[in-house]
C-alpha cells in the first residue's frame, strides 16, 4: 500500500503523544514493505524539504506562524499542494489526515474524494482551542487584549469545528485511540457515521520502554536519591495538563510520607510554556526541594525516568484522547495514578494497583497518591503492568491491527468505485 499521513509536525521536530504515534506507525509500516509518505511543517527551514526517515518519507513545507487565520491557509495550500505532488508520483491508496485544519481542502475536495480516506481522530481540536483561548484570556494582564480574544473565539472555533466536520464527514472510515474519542465524535458530530469509527489503541515500543536490571543504578545516573519514593510525570508543560495541581498536591503527598518516614520526591519531565510558573508556584508552596523540573530530557533518559520511578502520575486537567505516557510507564512496569480526564480510566480501572483520583483537582490528586503509598503491596514484585501493556499495546499489535485496517477500506473503497 502507498499510505499518505498528513499532521502539523513531525518527530523529534516536535514532541508529544500525536507526534509520537504517527512516528511509531509510519516507521513500522514503512518496515513491512509499505510507501509510507508524511507531509509536515516545519519553523526550521525557509524552503520546503524532503527527507528519508527511518523508512519514511517526510515532506515539510515552511511555516511561519500568523495570526489563526492566515496560518491556517497557510496549512491548507502546502498540504494540498504536497499531496498531489506525492501522488502524481504513485497513487496514493489510502490517506490518513491527523488534524483537519491541514486536511480539510484536501480532503473534501475531488482528488481526495478519489482516494480510500481513513482519518486518525485524536481530539476535537475546536475544544481544546476553547480550553487553550480561556487559559490565555485568564493570564492576559491586558483588558483590550483579553476583549480581542473572546471576540474572535466563537468564529475560529466555528470555523474549526466546520473543518473536523467535514473530513469525519466524507471519511470511508475513522480510526480513534478509545471510547472517549469516539463519543466527543457522537456527541459533536451528530452528521458523521459512527459505523464508520473503529477503537484502535496506541501504542508503546516494548522492547524500548522496559524494565531496569538495576533501578539503584539508573537513580544514580540520573542524579535522584535512592532511599526517597519517586514520583514522575512527564508532560508539556501546558495548561490541560495538570501540571499545577500536581504541584499543588505535592504538599499533602509530602506530609502524608512523612508520617510513615519516607520522603517523597516528584520529578517531572517536559518543557513548554507554564515552567517559571511551576518553578514559583513550587517556591510559594514550599515544595522546591521535592520537586525537580528535569527539562525535556534525551530518548535515553527518558526510558531512565520511567525506569527509576516508584509511580508515575498522570494530572491531565482535560482531553486526554488516550495516554502514551501512561502505557509507557506502564511498559517499564510502573503503576499509575491518573485523573478522569479522557481516556485515562479506559487505561488504568482494569489494572490492580493502579489508582484512578475521583477528579482533577489538587486534593483529589493528593488523596490518590497518598492512597497508593498507603497500599501494603506496592513494594511487592510483579509483573502486571508491563503485562498488560505487552497484551494490548505492544506497538507491533497496534501495527498489525491498522494494517489489517487501512487494506479492508482500500479493498472497499476500490470495489466500490470499480477501481
Amino acid at each position: 500500500m502507498h499510505i499518505v499521513m498528513v499532521h502539523r509536525g513531525m518527530f523529534p521536530e516536535r514532541i508529544g503523544g500525536t507526534y509520537s504515534y504517527i512516528y511509531e506507525l509510519g516507521r513500522r509500516l514503512a518496515k513491512r514493505g509499505h510507501a509510507v509518505d508524511v507531509i509536515a511543517s516545519t519553523r526550521l527551514s525557509e524552503v520546503d524539504s524532503v527527507d528519508e526517515f527511518e523508512g519514511m518519507t517526510v515532506h515539510r513545507y515552511a511555516f511561519r506562524r500568523a495570526n489563526p487565520v492566515f496560518s491556517t491557509l497557510q496549512h491548507l495550500k502546502h498540504t494540498e499542494r504536497l499531496f498531489r505532488e506525492i501522488h502524481r508520483r504513485q497513487p496514493v491508496d489510502v490517506l490518513s489526515i491527523h488534524e483537519s485544519q491541514l486536511g480539510y481542502r484536501l480532503a473534501v475536495g475531488p482528488l481526495g474524494r478519489s482516494i480510500c480516506q481513513a482519518p486518525t481522530f485524536h481530539a476535537p481540536v475546536f475544544l481544546e482551542f476553547r480550553l487553550n483561548t480561556a487559559w490565555k484570556v485568564a493570564a492576559e494582564p491586558s483588558a483590550m487584549k483579553r476583549a480581542w480574544m473572546r471576540a474572535t473565539r466563537p468564529p475560529l472555533e466555528h470555523w474549526q469545528r466546520k473543518f473536523e466536520n467535514g473530513v469525519l464527514d466524507v471519511a470511508n472510515g475513522i480510526v480513534v485511540l478509545s471510547k472517549y474519542s469516539r463519543e466527543h465524535i457522537e456527541r459533536e458530530f451528530p452528521s458523521v457515521d459512527t459505523g464508520k469509527v473503529t477503537i484502535v489503541p496506541g501504542g508503546v515500543d516494548t522492547k524500548r520502554f522496559r524494565p531496569a536490571d538495576d533501578v539503584r543504578a539508573v537513580r544514580e545516573r540520573l542524579g535522584l536519591d535512592d532511599g526517597a519514593v519517586h514520583l514522575l510525570t512527564v508532560r508539556n508543560l501546558a495548561p490541560r495538563m495538570g501540571l499545577e495541581n500536581l504541584v499543588r498536591a505535592m504538599p499533602a503527598v509530602a506530609a502524608s510520607a512523612a508520617e510513615r518516614g519516607e520522603r517523597v520526591l516528584l520529578t517531572i519531565c517536559g518543557g513548554g510554556a507554564l515552567h517559571d510558573t511551576l518553578v514559583e508556584l513550587c517556591r510559594e508552596l514550599g515544595v522546591a526541594d521535592e520537586v525537580r523540573l528535569a527539562g525535556r530530557v534525551s530518548d535515553e533518559d527518558l526510558t531512565r525516568y520511567y525506569q527509576a520511578a516508584d509511580l508515575f502520575v498522570l494530572p491531565t486537567e482535560a482531553m486526554e484522547g488516550f495516554g502514551i505516557s501512561t502505557v509507557e510507564a506502564l511498559s517499564t512496569n510502573r503503576p499509575v495514578v491518573g485523573t478522569p480526564a479522557g481516556a485515562t480510566p479506559e487505561i488504568l480501572e482494569s489494572i490492580e494497583g493502579c489508582i484512578v483520583s475521583r477528579d482533577t483537582s489538587a486534593s483529589a490528586i493528593s488523596d490518590a497518591v497518598v492512597e497508593w503509598l498507603q497500599r501494603p503491596d506496592r513494594r511487592e514484585p510483579t509483573t502486571r503492568y508491563r503485562d498488560t501493556v505487552l497484551a494490548k499495546y505492544d506497538w507491533e499489535r497496534v501495527t498489525d491491527a491498522l494494517e489489517a485496517y487501512y487494506q479492508e477500506q482500500a479493498r472497499a473503497f476500490a470495489e466500490q468505485n470499480g477501481h
